[in-house]
């Protein structure tokens, strides 16, 4: 996996314990010039750029029991971890945990007390609206028949053509047919469940309202026309009108009589052929005859003037008032309506949640009992959450869980992960498919394959709680295919491969200084001195980097950073830069990583 696949790991770990003790044995040596600097020689050929990080094997799918009890609910008996979930325990149902169904059962009991008393009161209430729906109805039909009886009144007095004459010119229902299509619209109106929005008069609506208020309150109406029309269907008012016409003119048939009476009565009286007694006799009765045509004449005035125009609107405003009743009728009607319709909603609400809390309830019981629904291997608590969560969350026999606390984790063993995290100063380089090499501690000799899956976009908070400093990004590695001994939880190394460069120079990291203005340095091995030159750096791993200006194949650098003494010591040599910390050595080589890629 390394520069040309030549330096194998046996030789790599050979190579680096050669390293450190020939570093430590010039470290140790005073400051002679003569001591021998472990070196590397600059090497040309393929350098494989790599991100290395330890992580742990996931299964990719989870099947995660929780409690589903929303009250904290001790733990009865658990499945001992570990335990093999097979096709027959699924089959049988097999019982996984046991929590305790004590609450809830008490809870069921009180609740039954209030499902009851809700279910009666969603009864009585749904009874009380079918009944004022019909209590409705009759007030409608008595309150339209009293408008249809004050239209046959008015009818019967002006005739049903002079009537509907009338009525057409007041704007209001001219007979029967018209009057009961107007109570069918209000009577539809009344029957309608009333709603909050429905509830809310409208614009078309409240202008219709004022029409029909209009209509029902017509201006005064002068009715001495429609007297004289003739009409084929007469009504009282064309009776009364004749009669006093006939008394009339009896009485003015009358008044002739008496009046040639009265002057037969004056000749022969002059003649002395009849007794004054009798001429004014004959006198007075025609003066009582007189008089009574006066009388006639008075009544036939009154009427036509008075009696007619008062009983007409008498008549008419009964009329108007019995429609006016009927919209009254139809508003008080909805108004009731709208109240026992609110009672009915609101306990046909409470009984739909009580319905509902019941079936949680019943629900919850049944969730007490935990059944094997997937074969696979049982592990305790949630195999995703970080291992202080699951040490404050112990799963084991008497301890409680709460809501949705998850209890027993079936991992799906055919799909296969390592979930890593990628430190900030790397997760540039990483990039969803890249290939990716696995190494399981437990099986060090194999080699798996698989990718990078998942890349988180922000740092894992987790993390930086308790190490502020300290930036992670999440990452899942998808293994490929099936290996029945990987187990979760497994401790694995990953190599990230993150390019591949075919023919370029590259020296060992610790091989590198950097000073203070990001500029890199290494030490050239020469005649037996060390000279300081500066290179330009490319991508590196955690072992090699690349060198793109600087040095040439062949040349011997040192693995090792010297003292600034030995440095001062040489004849012609500047001396080092002073380091900005003490710990320089390790600077140094930390700061190689962050080199750009």
């Amino acid at each position: 996996m390394k520069p040309a696949k030549t330096i194998t790991w046996i030789g790599l770990t050979l190579c680096i314990g050669a390293t450190a003790w020939l570093g430590w044995r010039w470290l140790a040596a005073d400051s002679d010039l003569g001591v021998e600097v472990p070196t590397f020689v600059v090497q040309r050929g393929p350098l494989e750029i790599d991100v290395l990080q330890g992580g742990e094997i996931r299964a990719l799918q989870n099947l995660e029991l929780k409690s589903e009890i929303e009250i904290p609910t001790k733990i009865l008996s658990l499945i001992p971890e570990g335990y093999l979930v097979t096709e027959e325990d699924v089959k049988n149902g097999k019982i996984l945990v046991e929590l305790d169904e004590t609450e809830v059962k008490q809870k069921i009991q009180t609740h039954e007390i209030d499902f009851q008393t809700t279910v009666a009161a969603f009864i009585d209430a749904d009874q009380n609206r079918e009944i004022q729906k019909s209590e409705n109805q009759s007030l409608f039909r008595a309150t339209k028949q009293e408008g249809i009886f004050a239209l046959m009144d008015f009818e019967k007095y002006l005739g049903r053509e002079i009537a509907a004459a009338v009525l057409s010119k007041a704007g209001l229902p001219n007979n029967v047919n018209t009057l009961e299509a107007h109570a069918a619209v209000l009577e539809s109106q009344a029957d309608n469940p009333v709603t909050p929005d429905a509830a809310k008069p409208r614009a078309s609506d409240e202008k219709n309202a004022k029409k029909a208020i209009a209509k029902t309150n017509p201006e005064r109406i002068d009715f001495s026309p429609f007297l004289d029309s003739k009409s084929a269907s007469d009504g009282e008012a064309q009776q009364k009108l004749r009669q006093l016409e006939d008394e009339l003119l009896l009485r003015k048939s009358e008044l002739a009589v008496a009046k040639q009476k009265v002057e037969a009565s004056g000749r022969l009286a002059g003649k002395n052929y009849i007794s004054k007694t009798q001429l004014e006799n004959d006198q007075v009765t025609y003066d009582k005859v007189e008089l009574s045509v006066k009388t006639a004449q008075t009544q036939l005035a009154l009427f036509k003037a008075y009696e007619f125009n008062k009983q007409c609107a008498t008549l008419i405003s009964s009329y108007q008032e019995a429609l006016n009743k009927l919209q009254r009728t139809i508003r008080e009607n909805r108004s009731r309506m709208a109240q026992v319709e609110t009672r009915y909603q609101t306990a046909k609400r409470r009984h739909e949640m009580e319905v509902t809390q019941r079936e949680e309830l019943d629900r919850q019981l049944k969730a007490c009992v935990i059944k094997a629904t997937q074969p696979g291997l049982v592990a305790y608590g949630d195999l995703n959450a970080s291992s202080s969560y699951n040490y404050s969350n112990t799963i084991e026999e008497g301890s409680s869980v709460r809501f949705r606390q998850t209890i027993l984790t079936i991992p799906n063993m055919s799909q296969m992960g390592v979930k890593v995290n990628i430190h900030e100063s790397q997760v540039k380089k990483i990039h969803i498919g890249q290939r990716a090499f696995v190494r399981v501690d437990a099986e060090p000799g194999k080699l798996l394959e698989g990718s990078v899956a998942e890349l988180a976009i922000l740092p894992d908070s987790t993390s930086s709680r308790y190490t502020p400093n300290l930036k992670v990004y999440p990452a899942t590695i998808h293994i490929d295919g099936y290996h029945p001994w990987l187990k979760p939880g497994m401790n694995a190394k990953v190599e990230i491969i993150v390019n591949q460069l075919a023919d370029v120079l590259y020296v060992p990291v610790q091989s590198i200084e950097v000073d203070g203005d990001d500029h890199h340095f290494c030490y050239v091995s020469s005649g037996g001195s060390l000279e300081r030159r500066s290179i330009v750096t490319g991508q590196f791993n955690e072992e090699f980097i690349e060198v793109q200006d600087g040095l040439q194949p062949g040349e011997n650098v040192a693995l090792t950073l010297p003292k600034k003494a030995e440095l001062e010591d040489q004849p012609n040599r500047p001396a080092a830069p002073k380091s900005k910390d003490a710990n320089s050595k390790e600077k140094n080589i930390a700061a190689a990583s962050p080199v750009s890629t």
